[in-house]
């Protein structure tokens, strides 16, 4: 294991409370650096700061509810440690591990998706070229929470692994992999509201890779057509959307600032549920749904049902709904891969602007292009 050891300087995380300017160099801190920080478009969860030859990477908002911790991670190129020896990780890294279908596309993107070694939950993985790689033995697939094998993640070897902060208990990944001197950095994106705020998460994940520039160059191009794509707010007729589909009677349905809620909005749509105050999902019961929602135009995102006799096993109230009786249901399941994974959730974090297409198409198609395909979109029958 000596070469592994090798290859990363000793690294840690820094749990920090730190208040940043985007407009002129920080005060130096216990590092004894001078901080600039390269202001986010979108993004609210992480924020990137530069120093010579330093990066510090921080995500603020690691996971969902109160309990929060901001972590801090600090990546060297062409230096052997900060001042103050402040523990670094060496960039770019080489080899690495993520434990999300999302964080495969972010290194798609980035062109580094030959560098990942393992992945949690490999079967849902939809790529074509990683899966090909886990098929050949390339990825390997290193479990979840607590049945995570760190026996094989030790012997991956990694530069780094890219958790999925799922809450407080993600703490105990971080330190044990941190024992094993395997540097865990935890990742937020799902938590963004907007679908420009979850893309932004690309420059985090490119500044591992010193490609934090050609992220950013990305998301600019990204954001122009989908910005240059939303219908106007002053629209005059906005279809009612409704979402979802109840699981053991309860209806879990996205807040009013959710990423949903707001994907809908740009795509010229009024959502049923647009006056909750928050993102989190509120959970109903079935008459209360109808009330608000059984009259709308169009339903979307209606979970694991594949068919309209789907919807009927899950709820035979469902019938009732509007748009179950003039079948106008879409899904969000086009693109699948053989074990179940979605491209929605993994392709569509870095392609939102197809995500509003499709949407646009389904409830404005007079304003897209005659014969468009729905790339994400489904009609369900």
């Amino acid at each position: 294991m000596s070469s592994f050891f090798s290859r990363i300087l000793p690294f840690a995380v820094f749990l920090a409370g730190v208040t940043f300017s985007c407009s002129a160099p920080e005060k130096k801190d216990t590092s004894g650096e001078e901080w600039f920080s390269l202001e986010n478009r979108y993004a609210e969860g992480f924020r990137i700061d530069t120093a010579e030859g330093l990066w510090r990477t921080t995500v603020l908002h690691p996971w969902q509810g109160k309990d929060q911790k901001v972590f801090s991670y600090f990546l060297a190129k062409g230096r052997e440690r900060a001042a103050a020896d402040a523990p670094l990780l060496r960039i770019p890294v080489q080899r690495v591990i993520v434990t999300s279908t999302t964080h495969v596309a972010f290194l798609k993107v980035l062109g580094k998706s030959n560098t990942i070694a393992g992945i949690s939950g490999t079967d849902f993985v939809y790529d074509p070229e990683v899966r090909a790689r886990i098929a050949a033995g390339k990825i390997k697939e290193i479990g979840h929470d607590e049945s995570m094998d760190y026996e094989l993640i030790l012997h991956l070897q990694p530069d780094v692994i890219f958790l999925y902060g799922i809450g407080p208990s993600t703490l105990e990944q971080v330190t044990r992999l941190t024992r094993l001197g395997i540097p865990a950095v935890v990742v937020g994106d799902y938590l963004e509201h907007t679908p420009l705020g979850r893309a932004e998460w690309l420059r985090f994940f490119g500044a591992f890779f010193d490609e934090e520039p050609s992220a950013r160059h990305y998301l600019d191009s990204l954001a122009e057509r989908y910005e240059g794509h939303c219908l106007p707010d002053t629209l005059s007729s906005r279809p009612l959307i409704l979402t979802g589909l109840p699981w053991n009677e309860t209806w879990y349905v996205p807040g009013g600032r959710s990423l949903t809620a707001t994907l809908i909005h740009d795509a010229g749509g009024r959502y049923v549920w647009e006056d909750l105050p928050t993102a989190d999902a509120y959970p109903m019961d079935i008459e209360k749904v109808f009330h608000r929602g059984g009259h709308a135009d169009i339903w979307i995102n209606c979970g694991s049902a594949t068919s309209l006799r789907g919807i009927l096993r899950v709820d035979d109230r469902l019938a009732l709904f509007r748009p179950f009786r003039e079948k106008r249901i879409y899904n969000n399941d086009r693109r699948m891969s053989p074990g179940g994974g979605n491209d929605y959730w993994e392709g569509g974090v870095v392609h939102p602007d197809m995500l509003l297409d499709d949407l646009r198409q389904i409830f404005h198609p007079v304003t897209m292009p005659a014969g468009r395909s729905l790339v994400y979109y489904r009609q369900i029958e």
